[in-house]
């Protein structure tokens, strides 16, 4: 037999002991997940929780995955930048002569409302097609179908070229990467490529491949109003009366910043276009509104005080500086036409700048994952081949771009129920994904030997 014909036999039969050890694998994977959702890890960070009543569930998660990593041959270190906030990290080390691969996903979760859930949000259910639970979509089942990637290729006996860098890590959910990926890179748990383990189907149909992501920007406006008393707004409303030198509403004041950006976002959802996304996804969500008299919160008075906070989700072809100035410019035109708002402009702060990120098309990451996808689904064809997607959400690839670090976002998932009452993901995605993440590995680290685990 040649030499290429021996290593393709040796190839096709790594591939076949890794699926078959998968499948093998498969109720553990999904009893770990159900045990990972048990574990209420809220940021202790999101906004509105009580950092005291969080921290540290994190760390538990990260321990979990930790042992996991042990279990596949992994050297494991807990990396922490912020005291009982645990990163998970684990290097699977090759034989050499291979690039390496990194998956990457987050223990945190944000939080939830149980009164408005089917069932307890962290109870972990098991059905005979989903795991039910906070996180389950985003993004336990990611991280827990990576970590049982790594254990399949051990148990195949499988050994690679190149080396696969495991991290579980905290601080997605707010944006603190300085606490999480950012860490676990600066501690050395880098690689080639990296595959981002979020949930890539919005439906709950077979995981998409998505190579873009776009961009998102938290910003906060606070309008400055004039009190007056709650039965004087009939002559502070009316010109004819009294008019703004009485009283100003800044609720009232609001509407004319909230107009224009509701028509910038139409103008959004009618021209600015993406290959990778349907038209009308980019959005500016106003979704924190806190508006009252200074003092006291009961509407006997005009209320003097408001501060929205905004959600901005834009085009990945865009950068943020663009996206910022058009807003800003839209808010500015919109208050030239107000008087009172001409001279009290509303005041911006920019909270959160998350940039966007396209990969490179010729990046080899790719057909290493779409052959991978097309073999767990059981058929190399053309019909099997992972849709091209955009990101719905934001995720770390963002901070790995800017270390010069490209990948794919790829995980299982039911995205429509992600920060949403009853998410869940399906079994079936679950096993998916772990296949496609081992055959990842194997095809684009390379195949060093086939053993005995």
């Amino acid at each position: 037999m040649s030499e290429a014909n021996s290593h393709h036999s040796a190839r096709s039969q790594a591939v076949s002991t890794v699926l078959a050890a998968v499948d093998e694998l498969t109720p553990a994977l999904v009893q770990t997940l159900a045990e990972a959702v048990q574990i209420p890890s809220v940021n202790p960070r999101y906004p509105g929780q009580n950092y005291t009543d969080h921290i540290g569930r994190e760390s538990e998660v990260s321990a979990l995955l930790a042992d996991l990593y042990r279990s596949s041959g992994a050297d494991v270190e807990i990396v922490t930048v912020e005291a009982d906030r645990d990163n998970a990290c684990g290097r699977i080390v090759g034989a050499g002569g291979g690039p390496s691969i990194l998956f990457n996903g987050h223990v945190d979760v944000v939080p939830a409302n149980a009164s408005k859930w089917s069932r307890d949000p962290f109870s972990g259910l098991v059905t005979d097609t989903d795991v039910h639970g906070r996180g389950a979509t985003d993004d336990k089942g990611g991280v827990v179908a990576a970590a049982f990637a790594a254990l399949a290729l051990k148990r195949a006996g499988v050994k690679l070229k190149g080396d696969v860098v495991l991290q579980a890590v905290v601080g997605e959910e707010t944006g603190d990467h300085q606490y999480g990926t950012s860490a676990a890179l600066d501690a050395g748990y880098t690689a080639d490529a990296a595959v981002i383990v979020e949930p890539t189907s919005y439906d709950g149909t077979t995981p998409k491949l998505a190579t873009v992501s776009a961009g998102g920007l938290w910003f906060s406006l606070s309008f400055e109003g004039k009190a007056a008393h709650s039965s004087l707004r009939g002559r502070a409303l009316h010109p004819t009366l009294d008019g703004e030198t009485l009283g100003v509403n800044t609720v009232d004041k609001f509407w004319v910043v909230y107009q224009a950006l509701r028509n910038l976002e139409d103008q959004w959802a009618q021209h600015d276009r993406h290959p990778h996304y349907v038209p009308g996804h980019f959005s500016i969500l106003p979704a924190v509104l806190d508006a009252h008299p200074t003092g006291f919160k009961v509407p006997f008075a005009l209320a003097d005080t408001l501060t929205v906070e905004y959600s901005v989700t834009h085009n990945p072809a865009r950068t943020n500086e663009d996206v910022i100035a058009e807003i800003e410019h839209a808010v500015r035109s919109a208050c030239a036409l107000d008087p009172w708002l001409r001279e009290h402009t509303p005041i911006f702060e920019w909270k959160l700048l998350w940039a966007p990120y396209t990969l490179s098309p010729d990046h080899p990451l790719l057909p290493a994952l779409t052959s991978a996808h097309s073999a767990a689904l059981g058929a190399i064809d053309e019909s099997r081949l992972p849709e091209l997607s955009g990101f719905f959400g934001l995720c770390d690839i963002t901070w790995m771009d800017a270390r010069g670090l490209q990948g794919v976002m790829y995980g299982p998932g039911v995205g429509n129920t992600a920060h949403a009452e009853d998410e869940y993901v399906p079994i079936e995605q679950l096993v998916v994904a772990a296949k496609t993440y081992a055959l990842t590995a194997l095809a684009f680290c390379g195949l060093a030997e086939v053993g005995t685990s």
